[in-house]
């Protein structure tokens, strides 16, 4: 259990299977050295993150069960010494490992690496003037952190898996300077066909691509990756299923190769074959499709995926998205606001919120007018359009909408305004 001064425990105990050899600290890492090798924990949460094979042969460590161990108070190191041998061990630095567990989609251990340096970094600085002072400039100058980077590294590949509300969570709090709501836009091209152009490229650490990817194309990748990777039993058949398709095409192609190869071809082939550039060009040509075959992005995709499932995926993006740009069209610096509007009202109809969709028009907004009132059209929402129409100071046409689009409402209305000035008079 890992104590302060006062004696107070500063998290869990470590979890231990025999009694270490050997404790140290550096930075944010406690290691333990034991009989069975090196334990390094997680000082904030007690959590192992890694362990390394190492033995040694030394007559005093067994006869005293303890190994002198010393880690340096800058956290850069920590030294393990036997009567022959030194060891010494440096952490990694913490944006790499944050890196290298992002690649594995260990997002849960990323993020709460990232928070903790963070934290620690905070903590050590609320003393220190020229640290908060060098960390508003960065502010001010709009140079992101590494912290920042890997935030939004890690919304993106959250994204990317289809966990849309954890993901965006973590972009809504990013600084306008290190990513913008309009990055999204490449998710409905569609909608967006006339911004995408002006919308800003930032690879991060590059783990996305270039740009998100089209939503439904996300899902349906998504989905494919998850059947070829899973280890459930249904899954596993599906897997085998797709192997034995694989392999029935190739022996198709082959089968139809040979059977539609003329007797002057087999007579050409005869001939040729005993020249080694003949050999090597079929060897080539056989290699190459075998290639293209075997390959399972060279073909189409094979995984049938279920339309009501993608259906519910998307559905379920568009909604996490809607309910972002919702929550960040009123910050400041937002780039390409019009934008912004014009893709929330589209989805806001795609996701059938009615209620938001009114909220939406009737407010200040900067949805560019035409498609606003397109998108409102296709969707049936008269009453919308209408209140878009009053918000741009046309009231005749509004009322023409009215009439369009809920004629009985408006006829009543207009006879009960009648009714109520003919009592009045």
């Amino acid at each position: 259990m890992l104590l302060v001064a006062a004696g107070a425990a500063v998290c869990e105990p470590l979890q231990l299977s025999m009694t270490p050899l050997a404790l140290a600290a550096a930075g944010l890492f406690v290691v333990a050295l034991c009989d069975d090798g090196v334990h390094v924990f997680d000082r904030t949460n007690s959590r192992e993150v890694q362990h390394i094979d190492y033995s040694h042969d030394d007559a005093y460590v067994r006869l005293t069960q303890r190994l002198p161990a010393a880690g340096d108070a800058g956290g850069s190191c920590i030294c393990l010494a036997t009567s022959s041998q030194v060891l010494r061990l440096e952490p990694i630095a913490i944006e790499q490992q944050v890196r290298e567990l992002l690649k594995r989609k260990q997002f849960d251990q990323a993020l709460d690496l990232i928070h903790n340096t963070q934290q620690a970094a905070q903590a050590s600085d609320l003393g220190d003037a020229t640290a908060i002072a060098a960390d508003a400039a960065d502010a001010a100058g709009g140079r992101a952190q590494w912290h920042h980077i890997a935030l939004a590294q890690a919304g993106l590949l959250l994204l990317l898996e289809c966990e849309f509300e954890r993901g965006l969570q973590l972009l809504q709090d990013l600084p306008p300077f290190v990513w913008q709501p309009c990055q999204l836009f490449s998710m409905f091209p569609d909608i967006m066909a006339g911004w995408l152009p002006r919308v800003p490229v930032r690879s991060y650490w590059g783990l996305h691509g270039q740009q998100l990817p089209p939503l439904a194309e996300l899902v349906i990748d998504t989905l494919e990756l998850r059947a070829a990777t899973a280890t459930t039993p249904r899954q596993q058949r599906w897997r085998q299923g797709q192997q034995s398709k694989l392999q029935l095409q190739q022996e198709h192609e082959q089968s139809v190769t040979y059977i539609t190869a003329s007797k002057q071809q087999m007579a050409n082939y005869n001939s040729t074959a005993s020249s080694p550039d003949s050999r090597q060009q079929q060897h080539g040509k056989s290699s190459s499709s075998r290639g293209s075959a075997t390959s399972f992005r060279a073909l189409p995709s094979s995984y049938d995926a279920d339309p009501s499932v993608v259906e519910a995926l998307v559905q379920q993006g568009k909604t996490a998205v809607a309910a972002y740009l919702s929550a960040v069209r009123v910050q400041p610096s937002m780039s390409m606001l019009d934008g912004i509007d014009t893709l929330l009202l589209s989805l806001l109809c795609d996701v059938g919120d009615a209620a938001a969709v009114e909220l939406l028009v009737e407010g200040p907004n900067a949805a560019a007018a035409a498609a606003a009132a397109a998108t409102l059209r296709a969707a049936g929402r008269w009453h919308a359009l209408a209140l878009l129409l009053m918000n741009n100071r046309q009231p005749q046409r509004a009322l023409d909408t009215w009439k369009v689009g809920q004629p009985m409402v408006v006829a009543c209305t207009i006879r009960f305004l009648r009714l109520a000035l003919g009592v009045m008079s």
